[in-house]
């Protein structure tokens, strides 16, 4: 069970406020020579303890601190009898139990040496209090009190330190966590963007034009590879499909050279728009292109050849 500073004060000052109700019970209960003095300031007593135990529980954090002075002077100024000269009291060792519970070590210090203070002084400098062997046993348990507050002290300082660089440590690790995802965004949102220019590229690499009801015009441009070769079929069998289309021109005059491998792409190009339905036209066949594909063994003979796409046109309207 984990309780807090304050619940702990609370409950002190509640056993405090029951013991002072049961001291006035029993004086009422047993007759006293001095029962009408007693009586006075033992109400007195538990009704400032009351009101200390109220004002704390309404937010005044002095209450506690009130009590330990109000306790240091009950006890030094009460103290009568045998137990003023004679005989040490016990009661000497509440205000640092006390003070070790609800204060700190300078408030451990400073009640019991005011407390003795006020006993010596009663006393008239003379007595059990100013005896060096009753004070050294008395001031060892009370520096055994403050030791322990000070470790306790010490203790709750580190568990602080260890909890709030904790904290640091997670507001960190929060910090890099949203920088990381704020630049996976702005990753993704270049990779959107660098995709959309590789498209658009492609579509500017080899755009298709409707020349004509069910004719299109794909003019092939610049370095020709395999990259472009599986876009250039992708691209051309959805034209084909989406329009329709009866005829494709393929116009390679923007080719500068082929190879073995750039001549099978176009191959498998024109076969899977054939199978679509769709007769494919190669044109813009330069002398040197035609040259090195009959050098490779490049068979056109099943694939209709052009000059021009205007020559394929005008050959469609005669």
């Amino acid at each position: 069970m984990r309780l807090s500073q304050r619940q702990v004060v609370l409950a002190l000052l509640t056993l405090l406020t029951i013991g002072g109700l049961f001291s006035l019970l029993y004086q009422m209960a047993v007759p006293d020579e001095q029962v009408g003095t007693s009586l006075i300031s033992t109400s007195a007593g538990l009704l400032i303890l009351a009101s200390l135990l109220i004002a704390y529980w309404r937010g005044w954090s002095a209450a506690p601190y009130v009590t330990l002075v109000l306790i240091t002077l009950l006890i030094g100024l009460t103290a009568d009898g045998v137990y003023l000269t004679q005989q040490f009291t016990l009661d000497a060792f509440l205000p640092p139990v006390l003070a070790l519970i609800i204060a700190d070590p300078l408030w451990i210090v400073g009640c019991t040496l005011g407390l003795l203070m006020i006993l010596i002084v009663r006393a008239g400098g003379q007595g059990v209090y100013v005896d060096p062997i009753v004070l050294l046993l008395y001031l060892m348990p009370v520096g055994g009190i403050v030791l322990a507050r000070m470790v306790t002290d010490t203790a709750q300082r580190d568990v602080e330190a260890s909890a709030d660089q904790a904290r640091q440590s997670l507001a960190r690790v929060e910090a890099q966590a949203h920088e990381m995802a704020q630049k996976s965004e702005e990753l993704a949102a270049q990779n959107q963007q660098q995709r959309q220019l590789l498209d658009l590229v492609a579509t500017l690499e080899t755009p298709t034009v409707s020349l004509a009801d069910g004719v299109l015009f794909a003019p092939v441009v610049g370095h020709f590879d395999s990259r472009r070769a599986n876009d250039l079929t992708r691209r051309l069998l959805n034209e084909v499909s989406t329009q329709r289309a009866k005829m494709l021109i393929l116009d390679i005059a923007g080719v500068p050279m082929v190879d073995t491998a750039v001549s099978q792409a176009l191959l498998r190009a024109i076969h899977a728009v054939r199978l679509l339905g769709c007769e494919v036209v190669i044109t813009g066949i330069s002398a040197s292109v035609a040259a090195t594909m009959t050098q490779l063994g490049i068979d056109l003979s099943g694939v209709r050849t052009a000059r021009t796409p205007q020559e394929v046109l005008g050959a469609g309207t005669s």
